[in-house]
C-alpha cells in the first residue's frame, strides 16, 4: 500500500541563510563609540556590537605586531579573561611575544605608553590615543619605522651637507685657480713687456 501526504508530496526544507552573529559583529563593530552613537542605535545589529563593546575593557589595549616594519599594527580592546590575569597590564601587551602570557615567570621590565593609533572603520579615518603596555623588544618594534625614517631622513639631510660643502670647496678651488692663472698671465705679460724695452731688445739705429 502507498503512503500519501497531505497538501501534496514532501519538500526538502533549506536552511536559511544569513550572516552569522560574529559576522554581524565585526560588521558592526566600532574601535570607539560615542554616546551618540548608542541613541541611534536602533537596529539589531547596533544593538549587539554595543553590547559587545560594553563587555570590553578600555583601559589598555593589546596589539599585534606581526607587521611593524611597516608601521602598521593591529589593536583591541582587552577581553574580561585577559582583564583578570593581568594579560596587557601586568604583562606585555604584544600577543605574540613571550612575554605577553601571565603564566610566564620571568619578569620583564615593562613601560607604559599612549600609542597616537589611526585607523579606518566603515570607509572613514579616525584617530585615538590608546594605552598600551610593552617590553622593551616589543617597544622597539613599535618605534622601528618611525627611528628608521627619522635616521634615513637625517643622513639625506648630512649628505646634501656635505654635497653643499664639496661644492663650496669645488667653487673656492676653481676661483684659486682662475686666481692663480690670471696672476700668472699678468706675470708673462709684464715679462714680455720688460724685455720689449730692455736696451738688449732694440735694434740698433
Amino acid at each position: 500500500m502507498a503512503l500519501g501526504y497531505y497538501g501534496g508530496p514532501s519538500k526538502t526544507l533549506t536552511p536559511v541563510q544569513g550572516p552569522t552573529e560574529f559576522e554581524i559583529l565585526k560588521a558592526s563593530h566600532k574601535f570607539l563609540r560615542e554616546d551618540e552613537d548608542d541613541e541611534k542605535d536602533s537596529s539589531w545589529e547596533d544593538k549587539l556590537a554595543s553590547k559587545y563593546y560594553s563587555s570590553l575593557y578600555r583601559e589598555f589595549a593589546v596589539c599585534d605586531l606581526k607587521h611593524y616594519k611597516s608601521g602598521n599594527f593591529a589593536l583591541r580592546w582587552r577581553t574580561e579573561a585577559e582583564v583578570l590575569s593581568g594579560a596587557g597590564e601586568t604583562t606585555c601587551g604584544n600577543t605574540r611575544c613571550v612575554h605577553h602570557d601571565p603564566r610566564d615567570n620571568y619578569k620583564t621590565s615593562l613601560t607604559t605608553l599612549e600609542l597616537p593609533f589611526t585607523y579606518s572603520e566603515h570607509e572613514e579615518t579616525k584617530s585615538a590615543l590608546v594605552k598600551a603596555v610593552l617590553c622593551k623588544k616589543c617597544l622597539d618594534k613599535m618605534m622601528w619605522k618611525r627611528r628608521k625614517e627619522r635616521t634615513e631622513k637625517a643622513g639625506d639631510s648630512e649628505d646634501k651637507s656635505q654635497r653643499r660643502s664639496d661644492d663650496v670647496a669645488e667653487d673656492k678651488r676653481h676661483r684659486h685657480k682662475r686666481h692663480r692663472d690670471v696672476n700668472e698671465g699678468s706675470k708673462q705679460q709684464r715679462r714680455r713687456s720688460s724685455r720689449s724695452l730692455s736696451p738688449m731688445g732694440r735694434n740698433p739705429t
